[in-house]
């Protein structure tokens, strides 16, 4: 549609990643719009258009019902009138723009930089079609375009306007100062089904650089003048690729934070990044979909994030090149579909390595053959050392030269920025995927750790539309294919979060120094270029080299600390953080045990615990969940537990306690709500505690209840004096404080109990232990007391309050103030006096 005429407006769809097909003129199409038909009034629209996008692959036998990408632009003969755009028969994305999304603008010339839209659009789904209406104001200049987008976009042309400028940059400094210095190459991997090049980038130091280059691989690098990129030696590949999804821009963005952070010459986490790995990048992995204004399929309708694993090299180029990389960076030679995939040594004899001792001098840039393994270069006399191997060690079939995989995405659905991981039987490999994502939360304000999904049903998953499976995405497939645990997804709202991160201060700033974001900001190019920022500041703290660490002034103070609080939820069967066990606090009024809200045990009334995931409640669960009513998702580990203190931050004052997350509209509410409140009463404790403490009478700790809080029986018992229920992402949990005999002068410790396994585990909450565990044993004089993060002031008459007393004082003039003051602070004052 070139410059189509509608009502006196133009409408331009004519350029990359356009997507426009239709307009309609809302009224009489003879009536044009000129300024006398303005209101004069400001929210009431000048014009009215309802508009059609394409859907992808459109005219075509593979058109399909893909329809949330739009963009086009639009001038107008009359400065500054309020239009008004219908776009009709959308994708339903009512959970997107319910959040507050709203379509993006800019004028050129003019307003060159994209914004979002004033006022909030609003949407109806009148007879099952869905339109997205909202408002916008035309340029003052007549001759300037405005230009409208589904979001932020980002073209194939911006993204070649930059790698060639990127190309101007290090084509022009020929002059290698240090083995610091970016070793940067660009390649043509192949060609799309309509022609469109995709590349391929390399990003490295000159750090263990060979004479030995790259195998040109079959059927790629088609240009015979580029040669290929130096092997490296003992470095790991990390590979990101973004764009399978033409119409999820945010991947591009996040790409460019992660390529400009490489690229930077003086930043230390960058340097360091390229000692240490060689980065492949591939920027874009669907050409044709992005310059064809696609939303999610290429040009043959074919969701590619699904082919990775038997993808066609006629249908599927671009995933067929990427998938033959990603296998010849991790058996470091190229290997055949037949091949078996175990038993490597027989193909070692297809790797050629040269025999000669040969190394780059970075001084003189000059290939130097030596004698030994290491020597002096014959033209400048610097040091250097011969290694001829590649990164990814070949002779060991159990090492791989790939590092780290992540594929960037969009996301409309979920808020925030996340992660897709795959899910492994062992812990330790579960422990290792949620690593990476688990670091980015600490680095980056907008990361979401707790929308991240580890469960194997994501990784099988079938879409709803094409049926087909997430077995073929490239996050599953580079895990069948390489065995890789570290493996991505990452997932961004094109609109904002649910939540923002309190980042600790690094380790070359004071400990007060806590970065913090009030609320979730609206998501924009620079906040993506952040979190692409973060992947690289993570990688170095996943090897402990990352010279702005976080982690010594967090709460996990350490790598290890944090391994071993992942190992916990692993522990607890947590995969899907998005959806954590929620549960609901029910008062019957027809029984008369006791009952336990907010910490507080007694009153008249029973509690049945209510989980959000039972279907209408079900006979078999509902019989299963009166059985362990009391019961909770405790933690069931022998390995050592993380403090409670990395649960809920706790609190004395009664306030909600503290999280590592800020919400806005839906905070945390770590209590739930029970009316009449004051009938509880701590002192009223006894029935209950004595249920829970026959649960754990299979424990190697004897349990004894009694009244008293400080006391120790002779006998040397256990008592439970309080019951805490603990809310957090994990479910719910029993935390009970256990404190021994402050004769003994010990530590704190706490105590985790599971109700359905009977089993009772003491872990330090203040310093560790050897080996960070301490078994319980009835040889020792113990007693358990329950700490409430949550409680309020307890309602027992008993219970000493502070009451204030009025004091006459002379305020002047003659007259007489009253004044409150304390009951305490009064005593005290007599009492001196009386002295």
């Amino acid at each position: 549609m070139d410059g189509y005429e509608c009502a006196g407006f133009h409408f331009y769809s004519n350029f990359d990643s356009a997507n426009l097909c239709r307009v309609e003129y809302v009224g009489t199409p003879e009536n044009k719009i000129n300024s006398s038909s303005f209101t004069g009034k400001q929210d009431i629209p000048n014009v009215e258009f309802n508009l059609w996008t394409k859907p992808d692959c459109a005219g075509t036998e593979f058109e399909n019902g893909n329809r949330t990408w739009f963009y086009f632009g639009v001038k107008g003969t009359v400065p500054s009138a309020l239009i008004k755009f219908n776009i009709v028969d959308l994708n339903k994305q009512a959970k997107l723009y319910s959040q507050g999304m709203g379509p993006v603008f800019r004028i050129l010339p003019g307003k060159g930089h994209w914004e979002r839209i004033i006022d909030k659009p609003t949407f109806n789904n009148e007879k099952n079609v869905f339109t997205l209406s909202f408002k916008c104001k035309a340029p003052e200049n007549v001759n300037s375009v405005l230009y409208l987008a589904f979001t932020y976009p980002y073209s194939y042309a911006d993204l070649q306007s930059k790698l060639a400028l990127i190309d101007n940059r290090f084509s022009a400094d020929d002059d290698l100062n240090s083995k610091d210095d970016i070793y940067y190459v660009r390649e043509r991997v192949c060609d799309s089904l309509e022609g469109r090049r995709m590349d391929l980038i390399t990003i490295t130091s000159f750090h263990g650089i060979s004479s030995e280059r790259e195998t040109r691989l079959t059927n790629l690098f088609p240009d015979p003048n580029t040669l290929r990129p130096y092997r490296f030696v003992d470095k790991k590949v990390i590979f990101i690729s973004a764009r399978v999804h033409p119409g999820e821009t945010p991947s591009s963005f996040v790409f460019n934070g992660f390529l400009n952070l490489l690229l930077t010459r003086d930043d230390t986490v960058a340097i360091v990044l390229r000692r240490n790995y060689v980065f492949k990048l591939v920027p874009c992995l669907n050409p044709d979909g992005v310059v064809n204004g696609h939303y999610r399929t290429d040009t043959r309708g074919v969701n590619l994030n699904r082919v990775y694993l038997n993808p066609n090299v006629t249908d599927h180029p671009t995933i067929s090149a990427a998938r033959a990389l990603i296998r010849y960076y991790h058996y470091g030679f190229e290997k055949e579909d037949d091949e078996r995939e175990e038993g490597l040594s027989t193909e070692v004899s297809h790797i050629t390595i040269d025999s000669k001792k040969e190394a780059w001098c970075s001084k003189c840039k000059a290939l130097v053959e030596l004698q030994e393994k290491s020597g002096s270069c014959g033209h400048c006399g610097e040091f250097l050392e011969c290694n001829n191997s590649f990164g990814g060690d070949t002779k060991n079939p159990d090492a791989s030269g790939l590092f780290l995989y992540v594929d960037m995405h969009g996301h409309a659905s979920k808020k925030g920025i996340f992660m897709y991981g795959n899910h492994f039987d062992d812990v330790d490999c579960n422990v290792k995927c949620m690593l990476l994502p688990k670091l980015m939360s600490i680095n980056n304000h907008n990361f979401h750790f707790t929308a991240c999904n580890f469960t194997e049903r994501n990784m099988y998953l079938k879409d709803k539309r094409d049926g087909m499976s997430k077995e073929g995405s490239g996050r599953v497939a580079v895990f069948k294919l390489t065995g890789l645990v570290q493996s991505y997804t990452l997932e961004c709202n094109y609109n904002t979060g649910r939540l923002v991160n309190v980042l600790p201060p690094t380790i070359k700033e004071t400990a007060k120094a806590i970065h913090n974001v009030l609320v979730p900001p609206k998501y924009t190019p620079h906040v993506f270029e952040e979190v692409g920022r973060a992947i690289g500041i993570s990688i170095l703290d996943l090897i402990n080299q990352n010279p702005y660490t976080r982690l010594p002034h967090s709460e996990y103070h350490s790598l290890n600390g944090l391994r071993e609080w992942l190992r916990v939820r692993c522990a607890s069967g947590l995969g899907d953080l998005s959806k954590p066990k929620v549960i609901r606090h029910a008062v019957s009024h027809h029984s008369s045990s006791m009952n336990v809200a907010q910490g507080k045990v007694g009153g008249s009334r029973s509690v049945i615990v209510k989980s959000r995931s039972l279907n209408k409640f079900g006979a078999k669960k509902m019989k299963q969940l009166k059985k362990d009513k009391l019961a909770v998702a405790g933690i069931v580990s022998s390995t050592p537990q993380p403090s409670c203190s990395e649960l809920v931050t706790p609190s004395t004052s009664g306030r909600p306690a503290r999280t590592n997350n800020l919400k806005t509209s839906k905070s945390l509410n770590m209590r739930p709500r029970v009316k009449n409140q004051e009938k509880h009463r701590p002192n009223s404790s006894q029935s209950t505690v004595n249920h829970i403490a026959k649960n754990i009478q299979n424990t190697s700790a004897k349990c004894k209840v009694n009244n008293s809080k400080e006391k120790t029986e002779p006998d040397g018992s256990i008592k439970l004096t309080e019951i805490c229920f603990v809310k957090d992402p994990d479910g719910k949990k029993m935390i009970a404080k256990y404190q021994n005999d402050k004769k003994l002068d010990d530590e704190k410790l706490i105590v985790a109990w599971d109700a359905s396994n009977s089993n009772a585990q003491v872990f330090s909450q203040k310093s560790r232990v050897p080996g960070g565990f301490l078994a319980s044993t009835s040889s020792q004089k113990r007693t358990f007391r329950v700490h409430n993060f949550q409680k309020a002031a307890p309602a027992n008459p008993s219970y000493k309050v502070k009451r204030n007393i009025y004091k006459k004082i002379n305020a002047g003039d003659g007259k007489i103030k009253k004044t409150k003051i304390l009951k305490k602070k009064q005593k005290e004052r007599n009492k001196k006096d009386h002295t």
